[in-house]
């Protein structure tokens, strides 16, 4: 085979592999299948991705020194294209082993915020609520020292309905409300996946004003790539403002 038809190849492989994560996100969203087929999808296409741009940079140098341009050509927009895919699933392959492999963060670690309204919506398949504080809160301290209670001038019930705000300002479906108890329940659907992930809120009278707590946790996957500590410490910021 010449190096011609290889790059043609390789030319004709990219669109497949660059509609692979799109349409393994499309598939998902509109439940044609469940996220564990999309997931070996997306790794299928970033492997096949790889070897494509492996061919095309050696088709591509071959051509070159051989003088055919038209190959060249070829071979450096695929590798252009590629590298898209290759380099995005690579950052996100990156973030996953510098963050810790856990499903969901609290600003208390001790006395969590609880979930009641919220159980019933998660689902059979959805991951336990319950927390293995001598397993994660080491991982989270580590990762996410940051993440620590709010704690504010204003009264419980200003707190309260501040925190109500902000939570409907980040758009999230706020499920229930308890102004006596203090206590706040919030479901965030992500942009993307659109994948539910649970928020619980408490409010607690201080000798100040309130301490405010925050608990978020994902229905599924084993890591949360981050997603939950940045959901807290974009409400922390907000309410803060």
């Amino acid at each position: 085979m010449t190096i011609k038809k290889i790059s043609n190849l390789c030319k004709f492989a990219v669109i497949p592999l660059l509609l692979g994560f799109p349409l393994a996100v499309i598939a998902y969203r509109i439940q044609l299948w469940n996220m564990g087929t999309s997931f070996q999808l997306i790794k299928f296409t970033a492997y096949a991705s790889v070897a494509v741009l492996a061919i095309a940079l050696i088709v591509g140098i071959i051509g070159f020194f051989k003088k055919q341009k038209d190959v060249v050509k070829t071979c450096t927009s695929v590798a252009i294209l590629l590298a898209i895919p290759v380099v995005g699933l690579s950052m996100t392959g990156a973030k996953a082993k510098s963050l810790p492999f856990i499903h969901q963060v609290s600003t208390d670690t001790v006395n969590l915020p609880k979930f009641e309204k919220v159980i019933e919506l998660r689902g059979d398949n959805s991951n336990p609520l319950a927390y293995d504080r001598e397993k994660l809160e080491p991982l989270q301290q580590e990762a996410y020292p940051e993440l620590q209670p709010i704690m504010s001038e204003l009264n419980t019930e200003q707190a309260f309905s501040k925190a109500v705000d902000t939570a409907i300002k980040l758009g999230w479906e706020v499920v229930a409300k308890d102004a006596i108890k203090g206590t706040i329940e919030a479901v965030d659907t992500t942009l993307l996946w659109a994948f539910k992930d649970d928020v619980a809120i408490r409010i607690l009278a201080t000798d100040t004003g309130s301490k405010i707590d925050l608990r978020s946790v994902s229905r599924i996957g084993g890591s949360d790539l981050g997603a939950n500590a940045e959901r807290i410490k974009t409400f922390i910021s907000l309410f803060s403002e």
